[in-house]
């Protein structure tokens, strides 16, 4: 009897569908459509298979079970779009909602799946915050619901932080507190999260957290048993460890991930994941680096030292790693590359295995089954 079809995974990949102006952009021959669908072959290669035209879907959300993705369009005119995931990997539009500000750049769904917290990061003074839309049943997304505004920015660094600006929403690991992280004003709003409530989100200003001047929060993950939490700091270039107890933060340490290279032209952190095991932590540092930095997880929460490669292209701003795990992908925004590393799972060590696809300005990457 003749073998069943191997079912192979499927990657989206999100890009910007405009060209920046940047110094060490290589300009791609053509600029990006939109979200590019990739198989994923039982090498690791990826062989594209199609695109889903929309304006800069820069960052891609997951759903617990799979069946649906939303994308932050990246535009000044901000936007949110739902899509649904069919058993093949193919993409279908559902609907696209205003995001309620401009450049979202980041979003996530409650534990519940209930709603989506959307990032709203925005280069100009006005328009940035968190926005909340209600999922529905059937993976559309609803009207905005609640929107916070971050007006005041630090002012440390003048021409990043004359505002606020929402870089990303992340959720304790109990569910009870979304932290959204502020680079413009070097903080960390956080919120109580009532799920029953028609706007869901309450301020909770005794567990904000506040960073040194100019530093920048970024991204960040909270350990599988809530103890810890992890974030990237962009402009300083760090990793602050936390401990965490009853959804307030307590800062541990803090690690650089380039302890050789102390100017500002080497300090530009971008994403934060735990490898699939939990037992290691990768970023990324971008700016003249460009360098993966991989920490495993001491058992009180701290850091090792930093295991540093190459990322293998300029602007490593994504990455994330395949169903078997043994796979890192990272989007290489400005040489328009998507990067693939073996991963040990025993030792954390990352062995470069070449250019996996060439897309225009990638910026994230997910994986379907």
């Amino acid at each position: 009897m003749a073998n069943a079809t191997q079912h192979l995974e499927t990657a989206l990949v999100g890009t910007w569908t405009a060209i920046p102006d940047a110094p060490q952009v290589q300009k791609p021959d053509r600029p990006s459509e939109g979200l590019y669908r990739m198989r994923v072959n039982s090498d690791g290669s990826l062989t594209p298979l199609g695109v889903v035209k929309m304006k800069s879907p820069s960052w891609i959300v997951k759903s617990r079970d799979g069946r649906f993705a939303y994308t932050t369009n990246e535009e000044v005119e901000g936007t949110v779009t739902a899509l649904a995931i069919d058993a093949n990997g193919e993409v279908t539009v559902l609907n696209q909602v205003s995001s309620h500000g401009q450049q979202p750049t980041h979003a996530t769904l409650s534990p519940d799946g209930k709603f989506l917290f959307v990032a709203n990061y925005s280069v100009a003074k006005g328009g940035a915050g968190v926005t909340v839309l209600p999922v529905m049943n059937d993976g559309k997304l609803g009207a905005e619901v609640q929107h916070i505004a971050f007006e005041a920015g630090s002012g440390a660094v003048q021409d990043r932080q004359q505002s606020g600006h929402a870089h990303s929403t992340t959720f304790t690991s109990d569910g009870h507190y979304l932290f959204a992280a502020d680079l413009g004003d070097d903080k960390l709003h956080a919120f109580r999260y009532h799920a029953d409530r028609a706007q869901p989100l309450e301020a909770d200003s005794a567990r904000d957290v506040r960073f040194s001047a100019g530093a920048g929060p970024r991204h960040m993950v909270f350990s599988a048993d809530g103890q810890h939490a992890y974030v990237t700091v962009e402009m300083s270039g760090e990793v602050v460890v936390f401990n965490v107890k009853d959804g307030h933060l307590t800062q541990k340490s803090a690690v650089k991930l380039n302890a050789e290279n102390a100017s500002a032209a080497f300090k530009s952190a971008s994403g934060i994941l735990f490898s699939p095991d939990g037992h290691f932590i990768v970023t990324a540092n971008r700016g003249d680096d460009n360098h993966l930095v991989v920490f495993a997880v001491q058992q009180d929460g701290s850091l090792s030292a930093p295991k540093r490669y190459a990322a293998g292209g300029i602007e490593p701003r994504a990455f994330a790693f395949d169903a078997t795990g043994k796979h890192l992908y990272v989007t290489n925004v400005f040489t328009n590359s998507i990067t693939r590393f073996d991963f040990d799972a025993q030792s954390g060590a990352l062995t470069p295995a070449g250019v996996a696809a060439t897309v225009s300005t990638p910026t994230d990457i997910k994986f379907f089954n």
